[in-house]
């Protein structure tokens, strides 16, 4: 499970936009929209590369780990 460390920086945008079905408009809130941040990244390096990583944080020495693994 990735913590706050493991992720990307992100910046947040806030919507004021009521919810038709949340009581008084309120949304739901919380980390869900962060919890996909670092597989999207090492599924993009994968895509990029060809190469799984399966640990986070997906650092410069471990792609360039891989990198060399993989071209054994």
């Amino acid at each position: 499970i990735p913590t706050v460390v493991d992720v990307a920086n992100v910046k947040s945008v806030i919507l004021e936009i009521p919810d038709p079905q949340g009581p008084l408009g309120a949304r739901g809130m919380a980390e869900m929209p962060f919890i996909p941040t670092a597989p999207a990244i090492v599924a993009a390096v994968h895509d990029a590369t060809g190469v799984w990583f399966d640990e986070i944080p997906l650092t410069p020495e471990r792609v360039w780990r891989g990198l060399r693994a993989a071209a054994r």
